[in-house]
């Protein structure tokens, strides 16, 4: 796990002591910083200009005591730690120690135990501010990529997207700059940014004014940029210290949390990788040239999200801090999730981008395709009418072209009708009384197929859910039915029965027959929704029945029929009767 050093403000006037006091401290903490002032109004000043972890004070001093440096630390430094020492053991000092807030009191003894004890004070002090810290931080970034992420719900181009988090994140008081870079060819160009910016983009990308008016903002991508790792890894990586001599990058895998069912937890420990930590190479001022433009702005960490989902690069995302150290383990773990989220509503809003011109396209080819198909057959059908005429000896053949062109002609009106269904807003549809469009389809179908026993098994009425597009649903199922029939005698039985459960009612309209029955391959084709090369649909009938169906939130189902036969059932849901 990551840990950064310690720094410890100690103001002492006594030099000897201050410099054992700094001996012992970096001897007992692993890694501390001890920064020693003599004199109170130096060590102000430096407080102003740098983070300390902790201030560690004599309580007799020339200027001020040590009481009365504690105020003044408070005004510039509210929440940090304090531990004041003092060579007397005075309740009342102690007292008014306490009083007045100080984190911890220690009382100077003489040998190395006392420092022994100050780095213990110290180590406690800090860990326990760090732990407050973090977790107010934490729960103001997950209430921010919250918010942040339910704008993306809301988004209807990437542009609007990226557009939002930058703003969004720059707005918050956690970040003081955000924006996002598109990677193409081994370039990164801005393309939003939001916040604290101050010319920061064009004065990192370019390096001299001719450059920034002459080319576009864009830059090569650096073997040991941050941004480039990020790119190349698809992981996030942070420099948690720019003002500092070196920098480090932390490497979050995708699978952190896969087995911890959550972030920040100890599991994610072993998986979190700290690579590098130095100075970058001195044979690329690029680096050095961007550190020095972002402490200009106050930027003091930051941390490049790469913005991947599946196989697609979508860019980076790159948000700033004005302190050092701000992204800690549970934060890149919570910005990495967001990066993926951020990358998935972008691939989801050019996939909808891509349907919507993909429809659009269809329905001018098919508004073409039904008009010529229509017109011309027409003209086919007027031309085999001369045909019969003028040659009596084609007449049969004249008769197949009528019969073909005339089918041409109702598939086309078919798929005129149930198109425009399907393209009608809303799925309930209103309530239609399917048994009288059950006896009008049989009445109409057994004279065309007289040979044909028709039977039927219907109660007086039954509301469905649906429109007048059910008459095509009927008549496709049942005349599929017949014309697919080989037997002599062709039986075909309708029926309808209400269908209860605890989830919902319904109604089943369920058609028999004692033909070959329906190919497992036609049946695949209409289940999985889609046709091949080697497997597709005869025919537009169970397609457009199928899609009906579907409209009206019903369900297409077929069956075997004993001892031979299929059987097709239609589920639709239950309406009330009108008159009700």
């Amino acid at each position: 796990m990551e840990r950064r050093p310690i720094r410890v403000l100690h103001v002492e006037d006594n030099e000897f002591f201050a410099t054992v006091a700094s001996d012992i401290l970096q001897q007992e903490l692993d890694d501390v910083e001890v920064h020693t002032e003599n004199a109170p109004s130096d060590a102000l000043n430096r407080l102003k200009e740098e983070q300390f972890d902790c201030v560690v004070s004599d309580y007799e001093m020339p200027e001020m005591n040590g009481l009365e440096l504690l105020d003044a630390v408070r005004e510039i430094r509210s929440e940090l730690p304090f531990i004041l020492m003092t060579g007397g053991g005075s309740e009342n000092t102690a007292s008014r120690a306490i009083s007045a807030g100080v984190t911890d009191y220690l009382q100077k003894g003489d040998g190395r135990r006392q420092f022994v004890a100050l780095a213990n004070r110290i180590e406690n002090a800090v860990s326990h501010r760090r732990a407050e810290k973090a977790v107010r931080r934490q729960i103001t970034i997950n209430d921010l990529i919250w918010d942040v992420s339910q704008s993306l719900l809301e988004a209807s181009t990437r542009e609007d997207i990226e557009q939002s988090v930058c703003e969004r994140l720059a707005d918050s008081q956690s970040y003081l700059f955000a924006w996002v870079g598109k990677v193409e060819d081994g370039q990164i160009a801005p393309r939003f940014s939001a916040g604290t910016e101050a010319g920061y983009l064009d004065a990192v990308f370019h390096t001299d004014a001719e450059e920034s008016e002459s080319k576009p903002i864009s830059r090569a991508l650096k073997p040991d940029d941050p941004i480039s790792r990020a790119v190349e890894t698809g992981e996030i990586q942070t420099t948690q210290d720019i003002a500092g001599d070196g920098f480090s990058k932390a490497a979050i895998s995708d699978e952190t949390d896969a087995d911890c069912n959550g972030i920040g937890t100890d599991c994610t420990k072993e998986r979190q990788e700290t690579v590098r930590t130095g100075e970058p190479e001195a044979s690329d001022s690029s680096l050095e040239h961007w550190r020095e433009k972002a402490l200009e702005r106050g930027y003091h960490s930051k941390a490049a999200i790469p913005l991947r989902y599946e196989d697609s690069l979508y860019g980076v995302l790159n948000v700033y801090a004005d302190h050092p150290h701000a992204f800690d383990e549970t934060e890149r773990q919570v910005l990495s999730k967001f990066g993926n989220s951020m990358a998935y509503a972008i691939n989801s809003v050019r996939t909808r981008q891509e349907l919507i011109r993909r429809e659009q396209r269809l329905q001018v080819f098919n508004r073409i395709l039904r008009h010529n198909l229509r017109n011309d057959l027409n003209v086919v059908l007027g031309h085999a009418d001369n045909i019969k005429e003028a040659v009596p000896k084609t007449t049969e053949n004249a008769e197949i072209i009528k019969r073909k062109a005339t089918e041409l002609i109702d598939i086309s009106e078919k798929a005129r009708e149930v198109g425009k269904t399907l393209d009608r807003s809303g799925q309930t549809g209103k309530a239609v009384e399917i048994t009288s469009i059950i006896e009008r389809a049989c009445s109409d179908l057994q004279e065309s197929y007289p040979n044909v026993v028709l039977s039927t098994e219907l109660p007086d009425t039954a509301w469905v859910y649906g429109d007048k597009t059910l008459d095509t649903v009927v008549n496709e199922v049942v005349e599929n039915a017949i014309e697919h029939n080989d037997r002599d005698e062709p039986v075909v039985t309708l029926s309808v029965a209400a269908m209860d459960s605890e989830r919902e009612s319904g109604v089943e309209i369920i058609i028999s027959d004692n033909g070959p029955g329906i190919p497992k391959e036609e049946q695949l084709v209409l289940i999985e929704g889609r046709e091949t090369a080697l497997q597709h649909g005869s025919g537009l009938g169970l397609w457009l029945t199928n899609w009906v169906v579907g409209k009206f939130d019903g369900e297409l189902t077929f069956g075997t029929n004993e001892p031979r036969g299929s059987v097709v059932t239609i589920r639709l849901r239950r309406a009330e009767s009108p008159s009700k």
